[in-house]
């Protein structure tokens, strides 16, 4: 299917494209509100400005996707597959990313206020300057992630992984 085919049909009023082979797809600046992408295959698609306000991308696959500055506010993206993606200035409000794999993301400045992140694995991101505040980040995996200036964020010590230079510099603190 081509982007193309797919905005005519959603335009149309069609809005299941469940399992839909999509992949390196652009949909920049697309208005899909309500769409149905479950298990569909997005991977390498540009989906950077669209608005995927409330869409179910439950077990898609967004690996190395472009979703800069998309908004998906109360979307379902349980169990996504996002690896490496792009994701700065990402509206996530209120959306369900329980257990989605986002290892590798760039996620800078996210706005995950009220999202469900639940057992979702952040590991490696760069989360520099977003906000979880009023989010459900329990048994959230953020090894190796970059916490810098993230708001709404309480994690515990032993939750976060220290790079071996900020280990050093730590224990050196507490040693003066």
């Amino acid at each position: 299917m081509t982007s193309q085919d797919l905005i005519t049909r959603y335009n149309k009023g069609e809005r299941d494209f469940s399992n839909a082979e999509l992949a390196g797809a652009d949909l920049r600046e697309a208005v899909l509100r309500g769409i149905i992408l479950r298990g569909a295959n997005l991977e390498k698609a540009n989906l950077s400005w669209a608005n995927l306000e409330e869409a179910d991308l439950a077990g898609a696959k967004l690996a190395n996707a472009q979703l800069n500055a998309t908004h998906l506010r109360a979307a379902n993206l349980s169990n996504a597959n996002l690896p490496n993606a792009k994701m700065k200035t990402v509206g996530l409000k209120d959306a369900n990313l329980a257990g989605a794999n986002l290892k590798g993301a760039v996620l800078v400045g996210a706005k995950f206020q009220g999202a469900i992140l639940r057992g979702a694995d952040l590991s490696r991101c760069h989360l520099d300057g977003a906000d979880f505040s009023g989010a459900d980040t329990r048994e959230m995996k953020l090894q190796f992630a970059e916490l810098t200036n993230v708001v709404g964020l309480e994690i515990t010590e032993e939750q976060k992984s220290w790079k071996a230079v900020d280990k050093e510099d730590k224990q050196l603190g507490a040693a003066e």
